[in-house]
């Protein structure tokens, strides 16, 4: 809204408004305050009557507010700067109402994971993410180009998944729970709002509804959009598009309230006849992106609350000014959640003393086939290779994990990672030249000739990123270290030997971190594990003390073994039902597990004198031989099943990445 010269004017102010107003912090949790102020000069008395249907002081556990539409990917042109960033106007709306601490469910068809930082606002104190539904396609996406006084002209635009949704993708418990449901523009359609109002209402929801437009969907459906100002009980536009749909004012037959929105000069309310105008302070924009559909989730957040909505939606929309598209309330949403997982200090101090009681553990040598014999002269080469493949061995459909990677080999079945080890330790045997640093920068198609199986496909998941990064490390190799690994090793000697680093680990370390296939994981899952491998060797690539300055090797077994055994308790009930049914995370949620799982081997190694090889060897070797995949666990046959929480229901989370 920019800037203006006068206070903001409302009619009735209510103790939050006031806060709001001042900066000062906002209730974050989604709670309903029974003392919360029910007369607003611009909410007719339909809206008194239905929002004040809620328990009062009553903590929700389902949305009170529902918005209805997905996320967007938007490229933002201001002159020549060009960028991409999360939007869409239902996104943003739900955003800005759990902002103002509304009870907020976002219903959308989603890609399996969440793009960039959106899944940061889903979670405990977020948005409720029981409303979206998991599909394969794209996100919407627009190309929105500013001029100098802000205003948005919309370029290119892609409807996505967006298209699909229905009111049959709103949860059954919500529509018995929500007094204010809000369209966002559909697919930029307003045929497709009317027909998911009219689905809304044959599913039996009573509640308000309010809906929003913009200019492209007035000029290509005027007709549909003014039924569907005279359906709804909200619509939001701003002052440009009024004036394209209803030059000469609202109709008096007109019984909603109408928020037009003026840029600088503030919101106008139409309502039976009257036009209410509210002045907006001046601020300094930095992005006027999705400010209009601030204020409307503000307000709606508000109107919920049973506070002024005018000044609560007004204040939002500021604070979108401050920032680049979706980031500031993005960030201030994500920082008032409540954590996803905990790790459990007392379930530590158990493990840790079971794996104490258990003594010193026989750790795998990695030695002897799938893995290259002792002495083979291209042994260090191949781990080395192999190991940067050390990821996504299963399978997947829209809704989650289906089963893991299987491949056959001479005539033998082999699962997962497994696979990935005969397949190279066969290479180095049969043609030692594959790894050459110049073929395999060279040869796009090597590594999937590598891992061709007895039926003459390659089962590896995610072929292309396999495919990309072995060629890239080929290529970082022949520029750096054309001698191959073994030149790579010898570097990380001589940097030790020099006194650059602490000892010959972690200079190898230090190497891996710039070595595609390595150095994209900042926990260092795959270079951990070779350090350890090549210390771990018969022919002691490096001393063994190096397994004791590598970090924890948090892959998806260890990760299923900290929920299992209690390590790790999950918090939000929604994240823990989706690991329960092999359901997608979101980067933020897997990052938090992952995060969980590295503290939490690092307590047991510290209070169980064990080394982090002996600790995650045993969560891993326990993962698969034990506490299964697919089989159900076999906790009878457990080391640790006394102490372990048995949570065998869950599962690791579902997310796909090279790291692990």
């Amino acid at each position: 809204m920019g800037r203006g010269g006068e206070e903001p004017r409302v009619d009735v102010w209510s103790w939050r408004g006031l806060r709001l107003l001042a900066g000062q912090p906002v209730r974050s949790t989604p709670v309903v305050s029974s003392r919360a102020v029910a007369c607003w000069s611009v909410c007719s008395p339909r809206a008194k009557a239905v929002v004040q249907q809620r328990p009062g002081g009553a903590l929700v556990s389902t949305p009170l507010l529902v918005v209805v539409g997905c996320p967007s990917i938007d490229t933002l042109i201001h002159g020549d700067q060009r960028r991409e960033s999360v939007g869409g106007a239902a996104f943003l709306t739900a955003l800005a109402a759990r902002r103002v601490g509304a009870s907020v469910g976002l219903v959308a068809r989603v890609p399996p994971c969440l793009p960039g930082r959106a899944g940061a606002a889903f979670g405990p104190g977020g948005i409720d993410r029981s409303g979206l539904t998991t599909v394969e396609g794209s996100l919407p996406s627009f190309t929105i180009r500013y001029d100098d006084q802000h205003r948005a002209v919309y370029g290119d635009v892609r409807a996505g998944v967006e298209q699909e949704l229905t009111p049959q993708d709103i949860p059954e418990d919500w529509l018995r729970s929500a007094r204010l449901l809000h369209l966002g523009s559909l697919s930029g359609s307003a045929s497709q709002q009317l027909a998911f109002l009219a689905g809304l209402r044959q599913r039996g929801f009573e509640g308000l509804v309010s809906a929003g437009t913009y200019r492209r969907m007035i000029e290509q459906e005027p007709d549909q959009v003014e039924s569907l100002l005279f359906q709804t009980d909200y619509f939001f536009m701003n002052r440009e598009e009024a004036a394209l749909l209803v030059p000469e004012g609202i109709p008096s037959s007109h019984r909603g309230v109408v928020c037009v929105t003026c840029g600088s000069s503030g919101v106008e309310i139409w309502e039976g006849g009257s036009v209410q105008r509210h002045a907006t302070v001046a601020v300094d924009v930095v992005d006027a992106t999705g400010a209009g559909d601030a204020f409307c989730g503000g307000f709606l957040g508000a109107l919920t609350l049973g506070e002024e909505p005018v000044s609560v939606g007004m204040t939002v929309a500021r604070e979108a000014l401050s920032g680049l598209g979706a980031d500031p309330l993005l960030n201030a949403v994500a920082e008032a959640m409540r954590p996803r997982v905990s790790v459990d200090r007392s379930q530590v101090q158990k493990l840790a003393v079971a794996l104490g009681q258990r003594g010193s553990t026989d750790a795998l040598d990695f030695c002897g086939f799938p893995f290259p014999e002792r002495d083979d002269p291209i042994a260090l080469e191949c781990l080395a290779a192999a190991t940067l493949h050390q990821y996504g061995f299963w399978l997947s459909d829209a809704g989650g994990w289906t089963e893991p990677m299987y491949g056959m080999a001479n005539g033998r079945r082999w699962k997962g990672s497994d696979y990935i080890w005969q397949a190279f330790t066969r290479a180095a045997a049969s043609d030692p030249t594959a790894f050459e640093p110049a073929r395999m920068a060279g040869e796009p198609g090597l590594f999937e000739q590598i891992h061709t199986d007895d039926d003459g496909a390659c089962p590896v998941p995610d072929l292309e990123s396999h495919s990309r990064l072995h060629q890239a490390y080929g290529a970082s190799l022949a520029a750096r270290f054309p001698g191959g690994f073994a030149e790579v090793l010898g570097a990380a000697e001589a940097a030790a030997a020099r006194g650059e680093a602490t000892g010959v680990g972690p200079a190898l370390s230090a190497l891996l971190a710039t070595l595609p296939g390595y150095a994209e994981d900042p926990m260092a899952k795959k270079a951990n594990l070779l350090i350890v491998m090549l210390a771990r060797r018969p022919e002691e690539f490096l001393p063994l003390s190096a397994c004791e300055t590598v970090g924890p090797i948090v892959d998806y077994h260890v990760m299923r073994g900290c929920l299992r055994t209690g390590l790790i308790r999950v918090l939000d009930p929604d994240l823990r039902r989706r690991l329960a049914k092999r359901s997608w995370v979101d980067a933020e949620e897997e990052q938090a597990i992952r995060d969980a799982a590295f503290e939490a081997v690092e307590l047991v190694v510290a209070e169980s004198g064990q080394t982090v090889a002996e600790v995650d060897g045993f969560l891993f070797t326990n993962g698969r031989s034990t506490c299964l995949e697919v089989q159900p666990p076999r906790c009878e046959d457990c080391g640790v099943g006394g102490v372990c929480a048995r949570a065998g229901d869950l599962f690791q989370p579902i997310f796909r990445t090279t790291a692990y």
